[in-house]
């Protein structure tokens, strides 16, 4: 079969599911990479789309962050009634910083360590980066070249490196992962009935290599291509008549399982 390619390889948040995933992997980054203890994406309405806390609060973070909610109502006025752009509030137990995400939403950063605000500068500046990332992932915008073309670089760079990320992560939980697999098994349980156990792998490691990718990335038409190769294998090894009832069965049922995960 063919080198696993998932370096290469990138997913969109085509679910609401991959959508989470990848705000919180970039609420995590930011937590992470900026020195905050809890990140949090939050609607103009209250709602709460996503977060990155630790498992365990300090006394600190504890205090903030009930502090956050005690007044999200007023937050969430000045966002919308008011068009705050950017907020960052120094408190005896730490800072909490506020940044638009679009107009539906925006991110919430806490830290309960003290903090000097005047040398935030470039926290600051990376905040509003950050942004502008979680906004592009939240109105599920596309990743391709064109999408990122008017963006910051350091920005693009992000977006492509989460969409890489997450497909790292979670294509084994997609719907053309789950399908692909499905189809392999069940073409490799009838070809051994064919043919027998001992020249299953050998067929279809022949199939992949001439199709030119491996079972999880597999599209339509190459599941179309591998089970022609797959029949003439069987024509050759048992001859017309059963490579006839094979074809009929395989290209059936092929078509079915593609049409079941669409």
């Amino acid at each position: 079969m063919a080198a696993n390619p998932s370096m290469e390889k990138r997913l969109e948040a085509e679910s609401v599911t991959l959508l989470k995933s990848l705000l919180e992997m970039e609420l995590r980054r930011v937590r992470d990479d900026f020195g905050f203890d809890i990140s949090m994406l939050i609607g103009v309405d209250g709602r709460i789309f996503a977060t990155s806390i630790p498992d365990a609060l300090g006394p600190s973070q504890y205090r903030l962050l009930n502090l956050v909610k005690a007044n999200l109502p007023s937050i969430c006025a000045q966002l919308t009634n008011e068009s705050m752009k950017f907020s960052l509030t120094q408190y005896e137990h730490g800072v909490v910083l506020i940044s638009p995400v679009g107009p539906r939403a925006f991110l919430v950063l806490l830290s309960g360590k003290s903090q000097d605000v005047a040398s935030m500068d470039r926290t600051l500046a990376q905040v509003r980066g950050a942004s502008d990332v979680l906004q592009h992932v939240f109105q599920q915008r596309p990743m391709s070249a064109e999408a990122l073309a008017g963006y910051e670089p350091e920005i693009a760079d992000e977006l492509r490196r989460l969409s890489r990320r997450l497909f790292v992560e979670k294509f084994e939980e997609t719907p053309q992962y789950r399908r692909n697999m499905d189809l392999h098994n069940y073409l490799k349980q009838e070809l051994t009935q064919a043919v027998g156990v001992g020249s299953v792998e050998e067929f279809l490691a022949h199939a992949y290599g001439e199709v030119g990718t491996s079972t999880p990335y597999m599209k339509d038409p190459q599941w179309t291509k591998l089970v022609e190769i797959l029949l003439a294998r069987v024509k050759e090894a048992g001859g017309d008549v059963l490579a006839q009832q094979c074809e009929a069965k395989w290209n059936r049922e092929t078509k079915r399982r593609l049409k079941a995960f669409v």
